[in-house]
């Protein structure tokens, strides 16, 4: 599948720079989308590496042996996946790499058909429509590299002009509109109106 047939429907990339408060945004507006019935599933880009179990714990022990581990309970699971390490100075991209790539993520490890909705935060470079997080003028340059639907900004900023524009402590705005661009709307439900740019 290529980027041209992924619909916002099920992906869509909320953006911004460091500390802008993209977490945040999210966490708050999933609790809107699940309370009207959508199922969501959120990929987070960890450029610095992250840890998912503890030194000295039978799962780190299994994953410092090279394989790949699945950890397994009752209530949730997650796999422990080594990836190529780039050679010290070279030119590496990671969202380019293709273990590492949101698109081969998405079609690996997220059954497109088991959610309504795929949040990505982070993944500027996977083109895919987004909402930005914005507070200094100049900000939204780099993050032009997909169709911009948004923009959350508590700053009167000249260059987000002509986006549709959001507030951070507008939640349930910001829900609403996400829920609009929903080509797929849950039956029984009205699309929501659009809200009102600032």
């Amino acid at each position: 599948m290529n980027q041209a047939q992924i619909h916002m429907n099920k992906i869509l990339s909320i953006l911004g720079n460091s500390n802008s408060g993209k977490t945040t945004l999210i966490t708050k507006i999933i609790p809107l989308l699940k309370e009207k019935g959508l199922k969501v599933a959120v990929i987070k880009h960890c450029p610095k590496g992250f840890d998912v179990d503890k030194k000295g714990k039978d799962s780190w022990k299994l994953s410092q042996t090279g394989v790949d581990v699945v950890l397994a309970s009752k209530s949730r699971l997650a796999l422990l996946k080594n990836m190529e390490m780039p050679e010290p100075g070279s030119n590496y991209d990671s969202e380019s790499d293709l273990d590492f790539n949101p698109q081969r993520i998405v079609e690996n490890y997220l059954a497109r058909d088991e959610y309504d909705l795929i949040i990505t935060e982070g993944f500027n470079n996977a083109g895919w429509d987004r909402v930005l997080i914005i507070d200094k003028p100049g900000e939204i340059n780099r993050f032009k590299k997909g169709k911009i639907l948004a923009v959350v900004s508590d700053t009167d900023i000249e260059d987000v002009k002509g986006y549709v524009r959001f507030r951070k402590g507008d939640i349930n705005g910001i829900a609403n509109f996400i829920l609009s661009l929903l080509k797929d709307i849950p039956p029984g439900q009205k699309k929501p109106a659009e809200s009102q740019a600032l």
